[in-house]
């Protein structure tokens, strides 16, 4: 019978949050203002400290004042560039030999990740996945509108996701395996036959022992670059303190 295996992609399958990162460096070289860059980091950090049920509307709001008549490919080509130089070498070792694992077993890997489309779509194309869903940014032309196309893959909303991709493609969800590192992860992890918890924040640890689903704890890639852009950005703003 077919099967899937399902990946959230900040901090389960890499060891960032892929717009957080971008956010840096997009600070360092002028690309938005220390006012955008403190809202996406804000957002951010209020979702790690489970502060907001739900990033929708928050996130809809920051992404149409950052994206709201920019030009793709510009944001793009940049990105591209970052993901090529240090984010590529971000993937946990252990996530890349399980999601190897998963393909010579005949199963379809499918990403689930809330972050915007151009950086969970270049992971996917590097790995080499069947399908990625992500927040999909709306274009007019070769603009970005600012507003968001469907559904933002958080939660509930992934649960969903998953449910979907299952029926389309007559895939029983108990022989599917799904990986998440965070609380709003559980609705996904809860609807399969084997959920996985990849360095689970302190909730997603106490629901994932409670119901005693397998856990997995990854150390960070040896170097992948992301703390020097920390060290940077922290230059940069006392400069201008």
């Amino acid at each position: 019978m077919p099967a899937a295996a399902f990946f959230d992609l900040d901090k389960t399958l890499w060891d960032c949050v892929g717009e957080k990162v971008f956010a840096y460096h997009q600070l360092a070289r002028g690309g938005i203002s220390f006012k955008n860059f403190v809202k996406i980091i804000s957002l951010q950090l209020r979702y790690d400290l489970h502060l907001i049920n739900g990033t929708g509307n928050l996130k809809r709001k920051i992404l149409r004042e950052l994206f709201s008549g920019e030009s793709i490919r510009p944001c793009v080509d940049i990105y591209e560039k970052l993901f090529e130089a240090k984010l590529s070498k971000a993937f946990y070792p252990g996530m890349l030999a399980q999601i190897e694992k998963h393909r010579q077993a005949g199963d379809k890997i499918v990403i689930v990740s809330a972050t915007i489309d151009f950086i969970a779509l270049k992971a996917g194309d590097y790995l080499k996945v069947d399908e990625c869903h992500a927040t999909f940014l709306e274009t007019h032309g070769d603009q970005f509108s600012g507003e968001v196309r469907g559904p933002i893959p958080f939660g509930k909303a992934k649960a969903k996701i998953v449910q979907d991709y299952a029926q389309r493609n007559g895939i029983a969800l108990d022989q599917c395996h799904a990986y998440g590192d965070h609380w709003q992860d559980r609705h996904m992890l809860e609807i399969v036959g084997y959920p996985v918890a990849i360095n689970p924040d302190a909730k997603l640890k106490r629901h994932a022992k409670s119901r005693n689903w397998e856990t997995r704890i990854f150390t960070s890639p040896k170097y992948h670059g992301l703390r020097h852009a920390k060290t940077s950005i922290q230059q940069i703003i006392g400069k201008n303190t």
